[in-house]
């Protein structure tokens, strides 16, 4: 059971955790993020997720380590990135969700961290003139 709250706690403290920008550049070779360059061979798929307001390109790689390539677009368009990959990789248009995924979402749902602007927001005393 521990095992499993252990679990649990992780997902839902990297889903809370907004991705940060990296430095990336997509060849016809691969595409390379920060200091790897990963083959178009030694990936699988792609698609696209909207974390913390961002939209997030996911690759996902044929190996079991990463598993999961996460890239921040910032600036750069969900079309203009599709249409530079799709002719190297599959495109998913919808992934399900795994169960730990699935976890970590109820509870940043249920239990958020950050707490709402309106509960600390003053309240305002009518004048009874």
């Amino acid at each position: 059971m521990l095992v499993v709250v252990s679990l649990v706690f992780v997902s839902f403290a990297l889903a809370s955790v907004p991705p940060h920008d990296f430095k990336y550049r997509i060849s016809t070779q691969g595409i390379f993020v920060e200091d790897h360059f990963f083959l178009w061979q030694e990936l699988y798929d792609f698609f696209f997720i909207k974390q913390n307001g961002q939209e997030v390109l996911v690759l996902r790689t044929k190996s079991v380590f990463p598993g999961e390539v996460i890239v921040t677009l910032g600036d750069v368009s969900v079309e203009k990135i599709k249409h530079t990959i799709l002719p190297f990789l599959a495109y998913r248009e919808y992934i399900n969700q795994t169960f730990m995924e699935k976890s970590g979402n109820w509870l940043a749902k249920t239990f958020p961290l950050e707490s709402s602007q309106s509960h600390h927001a003053p309240h305002k005393v009518a004048s009874g003139k």
